[in-house]
C-alpha cells in the first residue's frame, strides 16, 4: 500500500515538473526567437535610415551576445531534460507526452546519411 502511495506521489511530481519545464522550454524559444527578430531587424533599420555601419553597432553587438547566452541557456535546458528522462525512466514512470519519442539523430550524422544514400543513388 505505500509503494502505491509512493508511486502515485512520484507521478503527480513528474506531471508537475513536466508542466514547469514545458513553459520553461517554450519561453527560452520565444525569446530566442524574439531577439533574433530584434537582431535582424536592426541593421535594415540603419539602412533605411541611411545610416552608416558605424552607427548602432554596439547595440547589435550587446544583443548578439545577449542571443548566445540565452542560447547557452537552451543547451542547458536540453541537458536538463534528458537527465529527467533519465530519472523518469530509472523510475519507471510513465512518459509524460509532449515532444519526440524517437531518438533524433544529430546534424552531423543527417547530413553524412545523405550524402551516403546519395553517393548510392549516383554512383
Amino acid at each position: 500500500m505505500e509503494l502505491r502511495q509512493n508511486q502515485l506521489r512520484r507521478r503527480e511530481a513528474a506531471t508537475e515538473i513536466f508542466t514547469s519545464l514545458e513553459t520553461f522550454e517554450k519561453d527560452l524559444g520565444r525569446t530566442l526567437a524574439s531577439v533574433s527578430l530584434l537582431i535582424g531587424q536592426l541593421p535594415v533599420a540603419r539602412a533605411k535610415a541611411n545610416m552608416s555601419v558605424v552607427v548602432g553597432q554596439e547595440v547589435i553587438d550587446r544583443f548578439v551576445a545577449a542571443l548566445g547566452h540565452i542560447n547557452q541557456a537552451m543547451g542547458a535546458a536540453v541537458e536538463g531534460h534528458n537527465h529527467l528522462e533519465q530519472t523518469r525512466r530509472a523510475l519507471r514512470l510513465p512518459e509524460m507526452g509532449g515532444g519526440d519519442k524517437d531518438i533524433i539523430p544529430n546534424v552531423a550524422q543527417a547530413a553524412d546519411q545523405v550524402s551516403d544514400d546519395h553517393g548510392r543513388m549516383t554512383g
